[in-house]
């Protein structure tokens, strides 16, 4: 028998925050404290641990359970429903599908905003649908979420579980293999997760307390990122420069391991579909006004998903949403070497307002057009688009000759 240890978990580099450490943990002795640049990490409490490694098991990043779909097709995808898609950030198929499987019978698992924060729920009537629709960009809270998953699947329930990709891949390595039957997944394209101080500085630069955010892409004001809040007077607040978004886009606040996501493995992925906006799709053209999903099976739960939940969908070649959807395919961002992600939690603490536009949204704010910040980000853009475009004209070029 091999000397008992205490767990040795992914460092700031390469956790992903999926906590399905913690839940994993019969002594709960794992807790996941903001860190410098603000995203959460787990810890484990040495005086609690009993060395059971649980918690290794759970982990995705130490080693995934569940393999890579060997073939996968992607469709673009929309919902008959009109009120449905224009609540939604796209197309409104993933609430339509949900929609189908709480007909069912079925329980769906998914992000909710909570106040200024989102964190995992479960909902099984379709009421409560909207809560889990429109894109969330920040992490999720998914504390408490595996075990319930879990509970529910060991009564003998159908359950959908959506998500982002670490988090799909952590459901399958919580879960033992004989409860998988019962289970779909859905993972989403995933830019990666922004910190949460950015949230928390674009707040705080209002005049007011704001205490609630209604939506991160509200649709009945404007196409894109369009966030709606709500502060302590009930009134709306929309901003046409958001710095959040700004910060975003920008790519220097990601959590360190969205900079190499090991879950954007190519075409391939562990989940039963992927879902996201479906941009540059020219061939449909008119129904991108309302939005439009590309939804991508990888398995036969994900087509039986998709053919049954009543969805418009096309099936399309990949090199119509190969190119213009890199965050799906690509994982590699070299936005992890710029300076400013390093100096990122000094900046943010001890910066201006003024000083955090210019070196942390640089690109998004127009009075800043000359500002020497732009022609550094200009060269990472450039080179980040130069390495992920060579790699997905290799696998296209490979998709090609089969």
């Amino acid at each position: 028998m091999s000397p008992k240890r205490y767990p040795n978990l992914p460092n700031i580099h390469n956790c992903t925050g999926c906590m399905s450490c913690g839940d994993a943990c019969p002594q709960k002795c794992i807790s996941y404290p903001d860190g410098k640049d603000g995203h959460w990490h787990a810890v484990v409490d040495t005086s609690k641990c009993v060395q059971c490694l649980r918690c290794e098991r759970a982990c995705p990043v130490l080693k995934r359970k569940k393999s890579l779909s060997s073939s996968s097709q992607p469709y673009a995808s929309w919902s008959f429903d009109g009120r449905l898609r224009s609540i939604s950030s796209s197309g409104g198929t993933f609430a339509q599908i949900a929609r189908h499987f709480i007909m069912g019978g079925g329980y769906v698992v998914g992000a909710a905003i909570d106040g200024v924060k989102v964190k995992h729920i479960v909902i099984n009537k379709q009421e409560d649908l909207h809560l889990l629709q429109g894109s969330k960009y920040i992490q999720s809270d998914t504390h408490g979420i595996f075990a319930r998953v879990k509970q529910l699947l060991s009564e003998g329930n159908k359950v959908l579980f959506s998500g982002v990709g670490c988090q799909v891949a952590a459901i399958y390595n919580y879960l033992p293999q004989c409860l998988w039957e019962n289970l779909f997944t859905i993972d989403l394209i995933c830019h990666g997760v922004p910190s949460p101080l950015d949230l928390k500085r674009y707040l705080d630069m209002h005049d007011t307390t704001i205490v609630e955010i209604k939506s991160f892409r509200d649709k009945s004001w404007k196409a894109g990122y369009a966030m709606t809040c709500v502060d302590k007077n009930g009134k709306v607040i929309r901003d046409e420069d958001n710095y959040f978004f700004a910060a975003f886009n920008n790519n220097k606040s990601l959590r360190w391991s969205c900079y190499t996501c090991k879950f954007k493995t190519g075409l391939h992925r562990c989940s039963d579909i992927t879902i996201g906006d479906f941009w540059g799709a020219v061939k449909f053209k008119e129904e991108l006004k309302n939005g439009l999903s590309l939804s991508i099976t990888h398995s036969s739960k994900g087509k039986q998903l998709i053919a049954e939940s009543g969805l418009k969908y096309e099936e399309v070649d990949w090199d119509e949403c190969l190119f213009r959807n890199r965050d799906y395919f690509y994982g590699n961002n070299l936005f992890r070497f710029n300076p400013i992600r390093w100096l990122y939690p000094r900046l943010i603490h001890k910066g201006s307002d003024k000083l955090v536009c210019q070196a942390i949204g640089s690109m998004h704010l127009r009075e800043k057009k000359k500002h020497f910040l732009l022609f550094l980000d200009a060269i990472f853009q450039h080179f980040n688009y130069s390495v992920s475009n060579k790699m997905l004209k290799k696998q296209l070029w490979q998709i090609k000759k089969r």
